[in-house]
């Protein structure tokens, strides 16, 4: 939560407000996958943890693409046996990350100029979390 000391506009009394960040909503327990897995993999590893994404990470946990259900589907509808097909090869390479003191405002208009529902957050390179369109519709509704 991102506090700012303001002063009332009418009487000059300090107040605090109070706004939320990414860090407040975002999922910090990311699936993760390597390039090399297959596509059938990824797909069970969501369908277990119920997500839509896999952040796709290097050896040193910086994310490096995302693997979502649109690249699975799109893998199928091309004909491709999920078992042979890798993550690699569908994973959207390099993709937009937010920080975790980012408002949730910013993060949904972040989603929008890339048409994409998840995005990795980072810290100095590192992932730290993930946050969904789901996650900013229930960060909203609070």
């Amino acid at each position: 939560m991102l506090i700012r000391a303001c002063k009332d506009r009418l009487g000059g009394v300090p107040v605090e407000v109070r706004a939320t960040v990414l860090a407040d909503v975002m999922t910090t327990d990311v699936l993760t996958v390597s390039g090399g897995a297959t596509l059938s993999q990824a797909a069970r590893a969501m369908r277990s943890r119920n997500v839509g994404s896999a952040i796709v990470i290097d050896r040193d946990t910086c994310p490096i693409g995302i693997i979502t259900e649109r690249e699975l589907v799109d893998s199928v509808a091309s004909s491709r046996n999920p078992d042979h097909g890798t993550v690699e090869l569908w994973m959207k390479p390099e993709p937009a990350t937010a920080s975790p003191d980012m408002l949730p405002i910013a993060a949904a208009e972040l989603m929008r100029e890339h048409s994409v529902r998840h995005l990795p957050v980072t810290e100095s390179g590192k992932l730290v979390g993930v946050v969904s369109i789901r996650d900013l519709l229930v960060s909203a509704q609070r």
